[in-house]
Formats: C-alpha cells, sequence, structure tokens
C-alpha cells in the first residue's frame, strides 16, 4: 500500500473536485478554505484535477474552461474550439 492509498483511506474529501476545489461565488474554481491547512493538500488537488478518483478532473475542468465566454463571433468561437481540441489531443495522447 502505498501513501496516497493511506490518504484516501482517513480522509473522505481526498481528491473530490467539488469538495477540495469547488466553484467560488464568482464562477471560478478555487480550493477551500478547509484545505489551506491540511499537509495533503497539493497531491490531494493534483489527484482532484487529474480525475483519478472518477470522470470528473481533467475533462470537466476543460469543459468549463472551454464554455466560459471569449467574446462573442468568430474569434471567441476558434478560441474555445483551440481549447477544446488541446484538450482532446493531450487526452487520447495518455
Amino acid at each position: 500500500m502505498d501513501q496516497t492509498d493511506d490518504i484516501q483511506q482517513t480522509k473522505e474529501c481526498f481528491s473530490s473536485l467539488e469538495v477540495v476545489f469547488p466553484i467560488g461565488p464568482d464562477g471560478m474554481r478555487e480550493v477551500s478554505a478547509s484545505c489551506w491547512d491540511c499537509r495533503h493538500r497539493v497531491e490531494c488537488l493534483r489527484k482532484a484535477v487529474s480525475g483519478d478518483r472518477s470522470t470528473q478532473g481533467q475533462g470537466r475542468l476543460a469543459e468549463e474552461k472551454a464554455a466560459q465566454t471569449d467574446g462573442d463571433g468568430m474569434g471567441g468561437f476558434l478560441r474555445r474550439w483551440s481549447r477544446r481540441k488541446s484538450s482532446y489531443v493531450r487526452k487520447k495522447g495518455k
């Protein structure tokens, strides 16, 4: 059993995207206030955004970022498309 397994057994919130990196009042994701003093914070956040706990993580963050408004018109569309395409290529390369 490695260190990550030990942490997951002792902390229910470990790598749960909605618990450790929730969407704040301004619509942007932010580190939960209760996580700042946790010694497992960095590893936990890495696991949460990589999607190791479930299918949420990276894919969900990429979708949220692509959905954010980049302005109207063709320029905004192309920026959103480019981000989604880059995300797909990175995911496919794994």
